[in-house]
């Protein structure tokens, strides 16, 4: 290996890097909220569906976000804008350290959200064209675990703190944040592959059929919404659910909800390996949609005791997250040469913030009205909706192959 190759082989991993300590500190951020919840209802006098609320707010402006970002994200300078972006979200994690009133954190968490919801996207669209062939399996694998490792990074902070004061977690992740803020700004190059590969794209945009990409996409944008719902739905109040079933103190139940992450890694990696077998995204998903069904009845039957519900949490962790990683990355960066990897990873994880803007106000409100067990007969319903959609789809494929992408 000459030294060019091995100068493109470093660049290729710096982008890979610095977008994931990136991306993945941003995660930290946004699951800071959901990690101290119940601390913050006990803390601020505040229910299920008020604390819900901050975090609708949230997914709606990340969602609109990230159908802007991604439509723009080829157009920003880089360098700059991610730099701006985990700043400004690191400010805004330090107010809550200081104790701002409870009416402000949901129009806080909204301006944090128009920040990060350009780091995916972007991130994405770097790659895409910064990484080449040979290391392209490790990025995707790579930005794969960003979530669940900064979920899990996040709730282990929230365990050491939460009793002593649990707004330590927030002083905590804005100085991740800001010390990434400048190492993304002093490490960031374009990277070798810029050009061949807008040339490889152009070259299929011509002969490809627009048609035959947006179903699909579209139908992969319901199964995105539907996997938010679910997934981060279940994750902002496993903590109030563990509290309510067993009446541990918040310390404990915090410890039992790392194992969410930890499983969430695991399903990074299923994902990644399960798509060499299962190379088409939607069959791929349609394993996880039947999964997820059966530890959503699980909860919903057996769910009063803490054992099977922990371990029921653990395994819905590592199927939603596969299912998302297969869709909102494994996806767009198997298309970059027909379309945009930043404008497709946009729409989906768009798509992605819609379900989880639904979901956190939708469920704490019928947690409050009805019940846990009302939330996991809904979580059932609408799994086995998608399975039974996507066995549809397939159905169709069978005569329209060029569909099936």
């Amino acid at each position: 290996m000459n030294s060019e190759e091995k100068s493109s082989i470093r660049a290729q991993y710096i982008s890979m890097i610095i977008c994931w300590l990136a991306y993945t500190s941003a995660c930290m951020a946004r699951f800071s909220y959901s990690a101290n919840i119940a601390s913050i209802e006990k803390d601020y006098n505040v229910g299920n569906a008020s604390a819900g609320l901050v975090m609708t707010f949230f997914a709606a402006a990340y969602g609109l976000g990230q159908f802007v970002h991604g439509a723009l994200c080829m157009r920003y300078p880089r360098k700059q804008i991610v730099s701006l972006a985990l700043f400004v979200v690191s400010l805004i994690n330090l107010s809550l350290f200081f104790g701002v009133p409870f009416g402000a954190i949901k129009y806080l968490w909204l301006v944090s959200a128009a920040f990060q919801s350009i780091l995916w996207p972007i991130s994405l669209q770097i790659i895409s064209e910064n990484v080449g062939e040979k290391l392209m399996p490790k990025a995707v694998f790579l930005m794969s675990t960003t979530t669940a490792l900064g979920t899990f990074t996040v709730y282990g902070i929230s365990t050491v703190f939460v009793e002593i004061n649990y707004r330590i977690t927030f002083a905590v992740c804005a100085a991740i944040l800001f010390a990434f803020a400048i190492i993304w700004y002093i490490c960031y190059k374009p990277g070798h592959f810029l050009k061949t590969e807008k040339e490889e794209r152009q070259n299929e945009n011509t002969n490809g059929k627009f048609l035959y990409i947006l179903i699909p996409v579209l139908l992969l944008g319901i199964f995105s919404l539907i996997t938010n719902f679910m997934k981060d739905g279940i994750q902002t109040f496993v903590p109030v659910i563990l509290k309510s079933i067993s009446k541990l103190p918040d310390s404990f139940s915090m410890m039992l909800t790392l194992v969410l992450p930890l499983f969430g890694i695991f399903g990074s990696m299923l994902a990644v390996n399960l798509n060499k077998k299962i190379p088409k995204v939607i069959p791929l998903c349609l394993f996880f949609f039947g999964a997820i069904s059966f530890f959503n009845a699980v909860v919903l039957f057996f769910g009063n005791n803490i054992f099977v519900t922990v371990l029921s949490f653990g395994i819905l962790e590592l199927l939603l997250h596969g299912s998302s990683i297969a869709i909102v990355s494994i996806f767009p960066l198997a298309m970059r040469k027909r379309m945009s990897s930043g404008a497709l990873a946009g729409l989906l994880n768009g798509a992605a913030y819609i379900g989880t803007a639904i979901s956190t106000y939708a469920l704490g409100k019928i947690a409050d009205v009805s019940g846990w067990s009302a939330v996991f007969a809904t979580l059932v319903g609408i799994s086995v909706s998608a399975f039974v959609l996507g066995g549809v789809y397939l159905v169709f494929t069978v005569k329209h192959k060029e569909l099936d992408i």
